[in-house]
């Protein structure tokens, strides 16, 4: 019998983060999945600039941006057509350390995150699957089939067991749970190509016509790009479908001069829009595709993946070292099931938008649509806004409990909002304050003329780093005028803000951990 603290079935981009964060929380796991090795294939495009604020914590950031594609433009194409077109590049500028669109498929990320594991001392159990489990009340044990011996399955007790394991989840099966949704009429597919055309390199484009709809990801090196689209309804009742039938559909929708030079990964699929009502079932809980899938629509699915296993670690090992009680972990359904929620409307919206082939979705695409958007998108803060949506940035935990606001002062933020993005002066330059969160830990910053520390309780000094911080101009502008604290979680969103601070207040604030 093997015994361990936390059980990870997947090793896909979600489970990979789950690992990492706890392998620098000192949190015992061990992590399978049945596939021999990380994918190969490009699969999710996009890295949010919420996921390289993370990964810069990691270290791992700039490898990201060595490696990935900037997007630096969207445009909208009809009949061949240019209708409108968004610059993106620093349309984060303010907002984040990270402003651009970028372009990190998939397999690079779990590649990424698997280096990371294995210098931090662990591997993945590859070749490894998840048979059953069974739930007690102090934990539960798992059976396991190594596939790489026919004859040998093995159990493991663990605290908690985590499914990461996409959109078939074996754990949501097991768990009872119903995927609640439904299924896109159309038929989708994906390809990944090396194009020779005379579009731009780092241009992102989406081609609609009646009856289908297309868009190219510009991909890193020269001339790769990720296409996909709908296909025709003639398509529909068609099982076997070669990619060289469905050029003449891509061109036809384009109606851009092209040539396809290389296919180097292609597949026809079909697209789910579903969430699960219960993130947390006893020592079990749903991460990523397992909890919720939705349509590609703004590159949202790996990264919430990434968001989700990010909220959930920290929170895991302060139970199990027991700086918190077990209802802490509630508050992961209590936080990113909504998130889910709002994504899957989010997405769902823009995917019908884009692909509905009603008549009067059609006319309004084609004759208000390029109008519309002509205006729009020259708007500053419509792309401001557009990027705080995109990139996951301006999404807020302000309704949890673990968010409390103490502060009489008209500030720009609230508890629950991800740490601003604010400049300060710090070792001769200037750099923001996020990119002072080295260590995942929680963070009390104490703004102003504030000498003393001796409201740290004894039981919490192991967990709390304490970062003081001048009354500058930056503070005022988000208004703070006065002195102020600001307690940040572990996973970078404000906690607690209050104008004093004492040994009762954050004792208290640490009591909603119990």
């Amino acid at each position: 019998m093997v015994q361990t603290q936390v059980i990870i079935i997947g090793a896909g981009p979600t489970g990979l983060m789950a690992a990492c964060q706890l392998a620098r929380l000192n949190i015992n796991f061990i992590i399978i999945d049945s596939k021999p090795a990380p994918v190969a294939e490009s699969r999710a495009m996009l890295v949010t600039a919420r996921s390289m604020e993370i990964y810069r914590q990691m270290g791992l950031a700039d490898t990201v941006l060595k490696e990935g594609q900037v997007i630096d433009s969207f445009s909208i194409f009809m009949n061949g057509r240019e209708k409108a077109t968004l610059k993106t590049t620093n349309a984060g500028q303010g907002l984040t350390d990270f402003p651009n669109l970028q372009a990190f498929e998939q397999f690079k990320n779990e590649d990424l995150l698997y280096t990371d594991l294995k210098m931090l001392g662990h591997d993945v159990l590859w070749r490894t699957s998840l048979v059953s489990f069974a739930q007690n009340e102090d934990g539960l044990q798992a059976r396991l089939y190594d596939k790489t011996d026919p004859f040998r399955d093995f159990f493991v007790e663990a605290d908690y067991l985590l499914g990461c394991d996409g959109a078939s989840s074996t754990v949501r099966q097991q768990l009872g749970l119903d995927f609640i949704g439904g299924t896109y009429q159309n038929k989708f597919f994906v390809a990944d190509v090396n194009l020779n055309w005379l579009q731009p390199t780092n241009k992102l484009i989406a081609s609609l016509s009646r009856q289908s709809f297309c868009a190219f990801f510009p991909m890193y090196g020269n001339g790769s790009y990720r296409i996909l689209g709908t296909l025709p309804q003639h398509f529909m009742a068609t099982e076997e479908i070669d990619f060289d039938d469905l050029k003449p559909v891509i061109h036809s929708t384009a109606k851009i001069p092209f040539n396809i030079e290389t296919l180097n990964w292609f597949s026809v699929y079909k697209l789910h829009h579903r969430c699960v009502d219960e993130f947390k079932v006893g020592h079990c809980f749903l991460l990523g595709d397992a909890a919720h899938i939705h349509s590609p629509a703004g590159g949202q699915g790996m990264n919430t993946g990434l968001q989700d296993a990010y909220n959930l670690t920290w929170k895991l090992a302060m139970v199990l070292n027991k700086a918190a009680a077990e209802p802490l972990l509630n508050t992961y359904h209590d936080e990113r099931y909504p998130f889910a929620q709002w994504l899957l409307r989010f997405t769902d919206n823009i995917f019908g938008f884009m692909t509905g082939q009603q008549w009067y979705v059609y006319y309004f695409r084609r004759c208000f649509i390029p109008i519309f958007l002509k205006w729009l998108l020259a708007a500053p803060f419509f792309s401001r806004r557009a990027f705080k949506t995109l990139s996951q940035i301006g999404y807020s935990y302000r309704k949890s409990r673990l968010s409390i606001n103490c502060s009489s002062q008209k500030l720009k933020f609230k508890a629950g909002d991800r740490c601003p993005h604010i400049l300060i002066d710090h070792d001769g330059h200037q750099q923001s304050l996020l990119s002072l969160l080295t260590e995942t830990k929680f963070y009390l910053l104490c703004v102003g003329d504030i000498r003393q520390h001796d409201f740290l309780p004894a039981h919490l000094q192991g967990y709390i780093n304490v970062i003081n911080l001048p009354h500058a101009a930056c503070w005022h502008k988000a208004g703070v005028k006065g002195k102020l604290f600001i307690l940040l979680r572990p996973d970078q969103y404000i906690g607690l803000v209050s104008d004093e601070m004492n040994t009762a207040l954050l004792s208290g604030y640490f009591n909603n951990f119990k």
